[in-house]
């Protein structure tokens, strides 16, 4: 008589072995994610002379020179990160609207044209007119070019895969009796989006408001493309031109031997650390306050519904 093998159930120890493994790979994960930036930190509070050596997680040479360099032109640097205050919490309310105003018919099983705005959703995920196509459409259209609209309009606005992330979100946990009932109260699409949709889909969209707010934070190349106003600079942008000036400094010649030796002592490398802190860092602040809410939203969000 044939043996029938039997499959053991996991026991509590394998469990715990397992919950062990995972915990120390994730460790080891955390500390691969950390070591740049704290290269970066480093790298940033130290000499140039000292730099000319190599990096090290710690300052052979402690300076503040990159980040003297960047406090004379604070007043500057400040207007810049209001402006990149604005164009991120405008564009993330924006975002959040329209994404979730695109998702809402989608997860409506009787919206008659469900699959045709599916389409056009996923045709965009695949297909584009290119950068040239967009200048002239955004300049000669639409006429954003030095305006704050150009960082705003262009790009970040609103992404297929949020669409998706929030529809999906929409059909997993909203159970659809509960539109079913509501439409019986009387109530219209309007009320059911923004009494019922917008409510308990809290975690997703806090997901797809922090794509978005990074998104928009760390957006430089639409200030290359259409802003030339200096006024109109966002931290990013103006972080990189200032960037290029050193480099531009450090490589041209400039007749005056006084200027070239003036030239010559400007941070280079750890102008750049500094410049990649101060760039990060509100995002460093903010992301703990909101990770929860991220984690049950990806989670949740990237069900198939």
């Amino acid at each position: 008589m044939a043996k029938v093998k039997v499959n053991k159930a996991p026991t509590i120890q394998d469990e715990k072995g397992f919950h062990n493994f995972a915990l120390v790979v994730m460790i080891l994960l955390a500390i691969y994610c950390v070591i740049p930036f704290l290269l970066m930190l480093s790298v940033s509070f130290s000499s140039e002379a000292a730099l000319s050596h190599g990096y090290r997680f710690w300052p052979q040479e402690f300076s503040l020179s990159a980040y003297q360099f960047l406090w004379v032109k604070r007043a500057t640097i400040f207007r810049a990160y209001a402006l990149t205050i604005l164009v991120t919490v405008v564009g993330t309310v924006a975002n959040l609207i329209l994404t979730s105003l695109f998702a809402y018919p989608l997860s409506r099983k009787d919206f008659k044209l469900r699959n045709v705005f599916a389409f056009i959703l996923f045709f965009t995920m695949l297909f584009n007119g290119g950068m040239t196509a967009s200048y002239i459409i955004w300049t000669q259209v639409f006429h954003i070019k030095d305006t704050v609209w150009a960082y705003i309009l262009p790009g970040s606005l609103m992404g297929a895969m949020n669409v998706l992330m929030v529809r999906n979100y929409y059909n997993a946990n909203i159970p659809y009796p509960i539109i079913e009932a509501a439409r019986l109260d009387g109530a219209n699409d309007l009320k059911i989006y923004t009494r019922i949709m917008v409510p308990l889909s809290k975690p997703v969209m806090t997901t797809v408001g922090l794509f978005a707010a990074l998104s928009y934070w760390n957006n430089w190349t639409s200030g290359l493309y259409y802003i030339t106003n200096p006024k109109l600079y966002t931290i990013q942008v103006y972080l990189k031109k200032l960037m290029d000036s050193i480099q531009f400094l450090k490589s041209s010649d400039l007749g005056s031997e006084a200027t070239m030796l003036a030239a010559m002592s400007l941070p280079t490398e750890s102008a750049r650390m500094a410049i990649a802190i101060i760039a990060i860092l509100p995002i460093l602040c903010v992301y703990p306050f909101i990770q929860g809410e991220l984690i049950k939203g990806m989670v949740v969000g990237g069900v198939k519904g």
